[in-house]
């Protein structure tokens, strides 16, 4: 008996057991959502809105429709400002610097504008350059997103205050204008002491792209100290003086952001006390001991720091570990409130004043804000700090990698469809790595998932696809 053809689309049932593997690796396969080919929509302009809801933005509320507008307007700098430069045929059409963002939306899912039957293949390449900017457009806005911090953003001053002053509490200055850190039982010569400030967005926006989760949690590095001293050994000493004055408390230290590629910690122990022993015997007296201790240079084997971040040089060299540290000032709510609270006693009575006060009531405000907040510390000797200021490792260069790695993450298909092919190909094989860096992506098994439009999509696949109704 011969079997019967079904054609059309599947029946309820069945259709459920085809599953988009591109979100699932997303969501339980360790899959980051802005290296997937394209966003996942299937219901038209209605589920772009709740799509767009769910996540944050409810475009019916006028203070959401602003911040949406303004991600966007700061992606499409992000690209032409920061990922395109040097890619001098690159140019986003310019029909997306107004498109609106339930158009785009549904443009970066496959959508939007769908090519009619008997499309050419131009027409259907063409349309898939738009589709690819528009993912490239919302892979820079969902990054962006995730960059802002309340706290950051709006007690930054307050937080960096609180941070650093336990420092310049401990960095002295002599008459001579050198500097040295300060503690009760010993002093550490230093060659300079740096602050770092608060990165721009698109400074966050190009960091978070090296990151497998892209998430704003994961910068550590919004404020951090950078503290060069002579030799390496000093380095160690310099963490010392930090920890006995109580500037750095070890319980807050966050273990897996701890590196040291600066000395070699084991080969240091050993040599100390190969030096002491001398002493010991009267073969060196105290001096002679010091100088042979200072004098120890050694560095860690391996590549720890490569691994820890892709796009650092192998010359970069230094000891850095993240803190969190316990924010408290008084809350500008609550002390509004108090004021008002105040004026109101002053200026009324009876009924209206109770009804005033049952307005501004303190009773859900705490009085005090309070958080943890994370920093970066760093300490290189001057050799390091001169390597990697002048030599292969220049902020320059390291830069450079970076937006390399990002505009290959962020822009994969336009790169592929504009024939960028080196481009593609010059992804360097430590940002695979399970350290840092952004991972690449999870191939997948199957060239087409079961539902949308994949990169790996034939023309002819494609005008199928256009040709018939979608979900």
């Amino acid at each position: 008996m011969a079997a019967t053809v079904r054609p059309g689309p599947l029946p309820p049932l069945l259709a459920r057991y085809v599953f988009s593997w591109e979100t699932m690796h997303t969501i339980i396969g360790g899959r980051s959502a802005i290296d997937l080919s394209h966003l996942r929509l299937s219901g038209g302009p209605e589920e772009a809105y709740r799509f767009l809801a769910r996540y944050g933005f409810d475009l019916n509320i006028p203070s959401h429709a602003e911040d949406v507008e303004r991600l966007r307007v700061e992606a499409l700098g992000f690209l032409r400002g920061v990922l395109l430069p040097g890619m001098d045929d690159l140019t986003v059409p310019p029909e997306l610097d107004t498109m609106p963002i339930l158009d785009l939306l549904r443009l970066a899912a496959g959508e939007a504008d769908r090519a009619r039957p008997g499309t050419t293949a131009e027409a259907v390449e063409a349309y898939q350059l738009r589709m690819a900017w528009a993912c490239s457009i919302l892979r820079c806005m969902h990054t962006m997103a995730h960059a802002v911090n309340y706290f950051q953003n709006n007690f930054y001053r307050e937080i960096r205050d609180r941070i650093l002053n336990r420092f310049v509490e401990q960095v002295r200055t002599r008459e001579d204008g050198s500097q040295y850190l300060h503690c009760s039982s010993f002093d550490v010569p230093l060659v300079r002491f740096e602050v770092k400030e608060t990165k721009p967005l698109r400074s966050v926006t190009l960091k978070l792209l090296q990151k497998q989760e892209n998430v704003a949690y994961d910068l550590f590095d919004h404020i951090g100290v950078r503290i060069i001293v002579p030799r390496p050994v000093d380095a160690l000493f310099a963490v010392r003086a930090l920890r006995e004055e109580h500037t750095i408390l070890y319980p807050n230290v966050k273990p897996t952001r701890s590196r040291n590629t600066l000395l070699d910690l084991e080969a240091y122990d050993t040599h100390v006390r190969g030096c002491l022993q001398k002493f010991q015997r009267g073969e060196q007296d105290e001096a002679a001991t010091v100088a042979a201790i200072h004098a120890f240079e050694q560095k860690p084997e391996g590549s720890e720091q490569v691994e820890w971040n892709p796009y650092s040089s192998d010359k970069y060299r230094s000891i850095q570990f993240t803190l969190r540290q316990m924010i408290r000032f008084a809350n500008p709510l609550y002390q509004r409130l108090e004021h008002a609270q105040a004026v109101a006693r002053q200026h009324m009575a009876g009924p209206p004043l109770d009804e005033m006060l049952a307005a501004l009531s303190l009773a859900q405000v705490d009085p005090e804000i309070q958080f943890f907040f994370p920093y970066e510390v760093q300490l290189m000797d001057i050799a390091s700090y001169r390597a990697a200021t002048d030599g292969r490792a220049s902020y320059s260069e390291y830069k450079a990698r970076q937006i390399a790695s990002a505009r290959r993450r962020v822009m994969p298909r336009v790169l592929e469809l504009t024939g960028h092919t080196e481009e593609l190909a010059g992804d360097d094989a430590r940002a695979a790595s399970d350290g840092g860096g952004a991972r690449l992506p999870i191939p997948l098994k199957r060239t087409l998932a079961a539902t949308g439009i994949l990169p790996q999509a034939t023309v002819d696949e494609l005008r199928a696809l256009f040709q018939r109704d979608m979900p």
